[in-house]
């Protein structure tokens, strides 16, 4: 048999997919590895004492605004990533961008402050588990992204995986803002871009050994 025989041949014993099955797909990933998120800062980690108040302010909704982006810029990756030969460009350069932006702003914040100043904002109270935190709580939603990607074809595994990842981060690092005190841009734009980074990183390895064909 030609080689173009058998494509053909396996193409018409492929049942037809869907349409819009991945986003449907990725939409349930989304909400369940959100509800799973939430279940462990209610029942690990505990809401911030304070959060009826801190909804009231305007840095818990930039805070979850940068995290949300992120993960929506992930989101879109990995549904390109997900089909073959479709370029991520445009979700990296949006992702690329919004980190750019709230550093900038980071940095104009603790430009004026003094050393001891500048190292409490970046420090917080909270610097040592924040990142660690944050890819715990993504965790599930990974896991969950990678079981979607292996039911697609990419032909990126760690470009797929890493998108995943970030995805998966930045939904959790937004959850995790319901626990997390620290209200500096400095902080959320290390220690949470670490996490939704090292997430990120996390989900390249798995795809690199879990997405091959």
């Amino acid at each position: 048999m030609q080689t173009h025989d058998l494509i053909e041949a396996l193409a018409a014993d492929t049942g037809r997919v869907p349409a819009n099955a991945l986003e449907r797909r990725l939409a349930l990933t989304a909400l369940g590895g959100t509800a799973v998120a939430l279940m462990l800062v209610l029942a690990w980690l505990k809401l911030r004492p304070d959060l009826a108040e801190a909804v009231g302010g305007g840095f818990f909704w930039v805070k979850a605004l940068y995290t949300s982006a992120l993960g929506l810029a992930g989101l879109w990756a990995t549904a390109r990533l997900a089909r073959p030969d479709v370029s991520p460009r445009s979700a990296a350069l949006i992702a690329l961008a919004v980190v750019a932006a709230f550093e900038i702003v980071a940095l104009g914040q603790v430009a004026p402050m003094d050393a001891p100043a500048r190292m409490a904002a970046l420090r917080g109270v909270s610097w040592q588990v924040c990142s660690r935190n944050i890819v715990i709580l993504a965790a599930p939603m990974l896991a969950m992204a990678i079981a979607v990607l292996r039911w697609m074809a990419p032909t990126r595994p760690m470009a797929a995986g890493f998108a995943a990842g970030a995805f998966s981060g930045g939904i959790a690092a937004t959850v995790y803002g319901l626990h997390c005190p620290e209200a500096t841009f400095v902080f959320v734009g290390l220690w949470y871009t670490l996490g939704v980074a090292a997430c990120g990183v996390i989900g390249a390895i798995a795809g690199r050994y879990l997405l091959r064909w």
